[in-house]
């Protein structure tokens, strides 16, 4: 079976058994309510985007949901090259939000591993957790496994958290079920009749001789502990269960081979890896096979990161794709004899593997290319000498006859100028026989980043100082319709709640701040880079409340608001009233960057993908992939393009609730990281763009006026920032421009139409005078 059917069968199969099928979550963490999860810097899990739904914050659109979750985890990188370890893996998911537990799900996963996979029933055993007499009696009665092949163990084996009985963290917790497949011949299993059933599995699971397949976590207990050494288990009101299957480790089994290598997921990449460096694939740990396990690998964790927007920095998520692709490169290159780039040349065949599964790739695949052949140019440009200079630094490190420790002072040197992974060096170091100082290398890191590091990152987090009354909205299950597309006022609205300095209120007075939660709103809130509406709440009593933003987090719309005059009150009707000519700027501004990046598109190509935006009244802010400046004339011919498209006075089209295949077959535009769910809204100037946008837009091109870009900037590496105006922004531009050559003509005597001519005089008579006077000093 290819690992296409298992895809499709694993949904398929929890469909039949009442599941909403969900589609993967980017590799950068965003939950299911689409805000950032900043506790890990990959999706490393396949329940990782459903925590809201988990802890209760929010309520799931069904207490069934499936999912194949792709997962970056690169704690064991250095292992990567052997015959199992992988950086990049799919998780096959199916999760109970208070609805199924263990009677249903563990005969279903029988089911689903004996029957729809024809898996062979005598090579399965199952663990659990000791103390777990319910998960073992299904095992044994209803499903019908003998006794011996059910194995319980502790808490460090089959508990999440591992041990949190005894150790903690307090919070949900559970024991677990693991499905495990024989690999090995019976008669190569331990026979020692010493030994319980239990005890000869752990035998054998620990001589690689079992492949756990599958694990079932049943989150049922809140752990407790006021006195410390004495936790308590409390039975949670709802419990849940959390599966997580490893689609790689199935599909070895199905295809009958060793490893993942030799599956359909790596073959193509391998036979590729074969033509370019015209050496074959053995499947054995020599040095050579080991580093095409490494760049196949390697490339495909590449692969998926850049079409999910990240891109090879010097920190974060960015600083690991880097460490990834450089680790790639240098076995290619030492390993494999790869003399040119040849990560964007393995690319293609990981993109037509996993392709159908994940269309991001397919429609990602210029920037993907791109973006690998131009770190992997950089890189190469300073690898040998690099390599070079830390052979120099070992051979004096040798001669020094200490410790055979490189400083962390000339590691960091290695990362500084030739851009060498801190791990690069440590690998370079243990093949020469040495260690490198670590703690050395943290203190020239963090000098350096004292020394030139600005302050980066979110300015404000407005949900920060409303932390508990937030949470409290989000299970009293209040919620905003949004009704602010086709209008900018609405009557009777119900205020919902009100949040004062972090508490909930029933009122709020004159001159008070407030976060305010209505029934229902035309207020947009700051979503997508568009910002947030503005406004006022009134009523017939004399209610001014003036709406200074309108923020969202968790599905939580709130409207940030000063009270002027009257009192607003918890269950009063009001009028909620946007600023009209500020949203009209900002529909300008956001039709605008539409038609702006498909501008970019066609004039510098497909590998433009938008990486960021901020659509405001009075301008906008555009980022994208792109690996070099854009040029003078580039930038006409995109300010061109875009004028020629709001001279043309197209119509803009918006289509709600289409299915998100279909506006991927439509060559709709989707947005790095973003979290779409089974149907989407489609934004479209038919001819020219196709966006999936929740934004808010003009009904014909014409209405945005004109067009004029104000600045191009590089913000990182492969991403370019272009800043524009429009309608009544470029033409004060304009008119600043206009203002600004008149003063030069002043100051150079001379007309308008012979501004050039005059200052080429005025830099030659400049010249002159400059050599003269030079001569003249002699």
């Amino acid at each position: 079976m290819r690992s296409a059917e298992l895809r499709d069968r694993y949904v398929s199969f929890f469909e039949e058994k009442e599941h909403l099928h969900l589609a993967s979550a980017p590799i950068i963490p965003i939950d299911a309510l689409g805000n950032e999860d900043r506790s890990t810097l990959f999706t490393s899990a396949g329940m990782q985007q459903f925590k809201p739904y988990f802890t209760g914050e929010a309520t799931p659109p069904n207490r069934r949901i499936t999912t194949v979750q792709k997962c970056v985890r690169t704690g064991d990188i250095d292992s990567v090259g052997d015959l199992s370890h992988c950086t990049f893996f799919e998780m096959l998911g199916n999760f109970s939000f208070g609805d199924y537990f263990k009677a249903e799900v563990i005969p279903w996963t029988w089911e689903f591993l004996t029957d729809r996979l024809g898996l062979d029933p005598d090579r399965l055993c199952v663990t659990v957790y000791l103390d777990d007499d319910e998960a073992f009696e299904i095992w044994r009665r209803s499903v019908g496994l003998p006794e011996e092949r059910i194995h319980r163990l502790g808490g460090d084996k089959n508990y999440w958290p591992a041990n949190a009985v005894t150790d903690g963290p307090n919070g949900p917790c559970g024991p677990c079920t693991e499905i495990f497949y024989r690999t090995a011949p019976e008669e190569h299993m331990t026979r020692d009749p010493g030994l319980t059933p239990t005890e000869r599995f752990v035998v054998d699971d620990g001589a690689g001789r079992w492949l756990e397949l599958w694990n079932n976590v049943f989150t049922q207990f809140n752990r407790t502990e006021d006195v410390p050494g004495e936790p308590r288990l409390d039975p949670l009101p709802a419990k849940n269960n959390d599966t997580g299957a490893g689609l790689e480790r199935i599909v070895c089994v199905l295809q009958g081979v060793g490893s993942v290598f030799e599956s359909d997921l790596f073959e193509p990449a391998i036979r590729r890896i074969e033509a370019i460096s015209g050496h074959k694939y053995g499947g054995t740990m020599d040095p050579r096979d080991f580093a095409f396990r490494v760049v196949a690998e390697h490339t495909r964790t590449m692969a998926f990161c850049i079409a999910d927007g990240v891109l090879p920095l010097n920190e974060g998520r960015g600083y690991v794709l880097r460490r990834i692709m450089r680790r790639a490169i240098r076995f290619g290159k030492t390993a494999l004899g790869l003399g040119e780039p040849f990560l964007h040349e393995v690319a293609p065949a990981i993109i037509e593997t996993m392709g159908g599964a994940y269309p991001e790739l397919q429609e990602r695949r210029a920037h993907i290319l791109a973006t690998a052949r131009g770190e992997e140019e950089r890189f190469r440009r300073t690898l040998d000498q690099g390599v070079q200079r830390f052979y120099d630094m070992a051979a004096r490190v040798g001669q020094a006859g200490a410790a055979r420790v490189l400083p962390g002072d000339e590691a960091f040197m290695l990362h500084d100028t030739y851009g060498f992974p801190l791990e690069l060096t440590e690998e370079l170091a243990i093949e020469a026989g040495m260690s490198v100082d670590r703690e050395g290398f943290a203190r020239a890191m963090e000098a350096q980043r004292r020394l030139s590091q600005e302050t980066s990152g979110i300015d404000r987090d407005v949900f920060t100082s409303i932390g508990e009354a937030l949470g409290e909205i989000q299970r009293s299950g209040l919620t905003t319709v949004f009704g602010g597309y086709d209008r900018l006022e609405a009557e009777g609205v119900r205020v919902h709640a009100i949040v004062v300095d972090g508490q909930l209120v029933d009122r709020v007075g004159p001159g008070r701040q407030a976060e305010i939660l209505l029934d229902q709103t035309p207020f947009y809130a700051e979503s997508g880079g568009q910002v947030g509406d503005t406004g006022w709440l009134t009523d017939d009593r004399g209610l001014d409340v003036v709406v200074e933003d309108t923020i969202q987090a968790a599905g939580v719309r709130l409207h940030r608001a000063v009270v002027r005059s009257g009192e607003i009150r918890v269950g009063a009707a009001v009028t909620a009233v946007v600023d009209g000519a500020r949203r009209m700027a900002i529909r300008r501004n956001h039709t605008a960057t539409h038609l702006l990046h498909a501008a970019l598109r066609r004039t510098l190509g497909e590998h433009v993908h938008q990486k960021g935006s901020l659509v405001a009244p009075g301008r906008l802010r555009f980022d994208f992939t792109h690996t070099q400046p854009v040029t003078r004339e580039e930038l006409l011919q995109v300010e061109d393009a875009v004028n020629g498209s709001i001279l043309a006075d197209l119509a803009v089209v918006v289509e709600a609730d289409v299915p998100l295949d279909e506006a991927r077959r439509r060559g709709a535009m989707a947005l790095f990281g973003e979290k779409y769910g089974s149907t989407v809204r489609v934004v479209e100037v038919p001819g020219v763009s196709a966006e999936l946008c929740g934004g808010c837009h003009l009904e014909r091109t014409s209405q945005i006026g004109q067009f004029k870009v104000t600045s191009e900037t590089g913000v990182a590496a492969g991403v370019r920032r272009i800043e524009a105006v429009t309608g009544q922004g470029a033409w004060e531009h304009v008119k600043e421009l206009e203002a600004r050559l008149r003063e030069a003509a002043i100051a150079l005597g001379a007309p308008e139409k012979q501004l050039v001519a005059a200052a080429q005089r005025a830099a030659a008579q400049r010249a002159e005078l400059e050599k003269q006077l030079q001569a003249a000093r002699r």
